[in-house]
């Protein structure tokens, strides 16, 4: 009975040690931030697919991110240093867009309901179509809000001033070869 524990003892603290080494290999993704905000911070992993504008051209270029270098991006049908990026396309990326569209989508769905009841409301208490005062300028008043609100979104990341394209690239195997210096020197 001892050995049998034993044995599933050492098995799960293989699978476990497995685990944990596979998952801290390495983390390697470009980041567009600005400022030192990290709320503003946008992540491309490995697989992503991004849409940039280099310095020299003066037109968009889909590509996949197939690997992360230290210094530059291997990409599907390029390799690009991120200092060479111009402008990177975000509408579809960034997280704050999709919630501001969302925010948008509901002021103009409550503008377009309150429509809908106004005119229900009118056909059905006086049989012909008529709005009041009050439900027209509160309908318009929320879709012109949502109008507004889904101006807010930001379309493009412009590699300039306090902006800044970085790629993160962090690995275990530069750490050994410290600790194996560290035990030179001592």
């Amino acid at each position: 009975m001892k050995k049998h524990i034993g044995l599933t003892f050492i098995f799960t603290s293989l699978i476990l040690v497995t685990l944990s080494l596979t998952s801290a290999q390495a983390q390697r993704y470009l980041i567009l931030q600005k400022g030192g905000n990290q709320k503003t911070r946008i992540k491309y992993n490995e697989g992503d697919l991004i849409t940039y504008k280099t310095n020299d051209m003066d037109y968009f270029i889909s590509d996949q991110i197939k690997e992360i270098h230290r210094d530059f991006l291997v990409l599907r049908e390029n390799i690009i240093r991120p200092e060479n990026i111009a402008v990177v396309d975000v509408h579809n990326i960034r997280e704050q867009n999709r919630t501001i569209k969302s925010f948008s989508t509901i002021f103009a769905a409550a503008g377009v309901l309150l429509l809908t009841a106004e005119t229900i409301n009118s056909l059905y208490t006086e049989g012909e179509l008529s709005y009041s005062k009050g439900g027209l300028i509160i309908s318009g008043a929320l879709l012109a809000g949502s109008f507004v609100i889904s101006r807010f979104k930001k379309k493009y990341f412009k590699n300039e001033g306090r902006n800044k394209i970085q790629i993160i690239y962090l690995d275990i195997a530069p750490l050994k070869e410290e600790t194996d210096k560290k035990d030179l020197y001592q």
